[in-house]
């Protein structure tokens, strides 16, 4: 089962969009327009936006649209038991280290029916690195990449026993820990991996790969795991304006925080 997000996410008409099989987001023109069985509201521009729960005469149509509107993001992941909601992460990073500038949550929920979980969140403004990076001054790029330092090591500075998520889940996509998916592992479902103590994550390396294993120390370190330039937000005056994409993170051997950028 692999529904792309076209399918996921459609857009009914300018104001209204179906969010999987259970939810409907619309677009008013104030607060006071929304119905008492909202589930969340949120500004956007100059117009509130709500979410409801999906009705039966909530059509259907073919297309989609993953923005919910300008200042409004839908993300659709593929969901099984035992993966830690991206929601889960952020609020995380929010709590212990406020400094680190994340996306800010609307609302998240599971689709059982579809096996996938939905998280809205407000768009960080800006654009990402990557397209960012040939416009930026020497200084500013040197800025950013001490950004980049400066908020992994607030980051690092929160451990765990075990290599897990924040929740005490297992990790969840990095394949790049993982041995040899098997082919009949449908290719939609997510890797899961651990929670592993010091003893049984440093058996694990040394069972997947003929090559001497890295040490794993007694502590493990909260890490993003995907901090790459797409991931990486620039505002307009070529500052860091936000970090996005969390749906890795979690507490890592402490080697990991400075061989993954080596290796992706």
């Amino acid at each position: 089962m692999d529904p792309v997000v076209g399918v996921l996410v459609v857009r009914i008409n300018p104001s209204r969009w179906i969010l999987g099989s259970l939810m409907v987001c619309e677009k008013v023109d104030s607060l006071e327009s929304k119905p008492a069985d909202a589930i969340a509201h949120w500004q956007d521009g100059d117009s509130t936006l709500y979410l409801r729960k999906r009705s039966a005469d909530d059509s259907e149509l073919s297309a989609g649209d993953s923005e919910a509107d300008r200042d409004t993001f839908v993300k659709v992941h593929s969901w099984i038991q035992g993966v830690e909601m991206e929601a889960e992460k952020i609020r995380f990073v929010t709590e212990k280290a406020p400094e680190v500038p994340v996306p800010e949550v609307v609302h998240t929920w599971i689709n059982h029916d579809l096996d996938r979980s939905f998280l809205i969140t407000k768009r960080v403004k800006g654009e990402i690195l990557d397209k960012a990076w040939p416009k930026l001054s020497p200084l500013q790029r040197i800025q950013i990449a001490d950004d980049v330092a400066r908020f992994c090591v607030a980051l690092a500075a929160h451990t765990s026993t075990r290599f897990e998520t924040v929740t005490g889940l297992p990790v969840s996509n990095e394949r790049w820990l993982m041995d040899d998916t098997p082919e009949s592992h449908p290719t939609w479902k997510p890797g899961l991996l651990g929670p592993f103590s010091q003893e049984a994550m440093q058996a694990y390396l040394a069972n997947i790969s003929t090559e001497p294993s890295p040490d794993v120390e007694a502590e493990f370190h909260f890490y993003h795991a995907d901090l790459g330039p797409t991931n990486i937000m620039v505002s307009d005056d070529g500052r860091l304006s936000g970090i996005i994409d969390w749906e890795s993170a979690a507490y890592y051997p402490r080697f990991w925080l400075a061989t993954k950028p080596l290796i992706t």
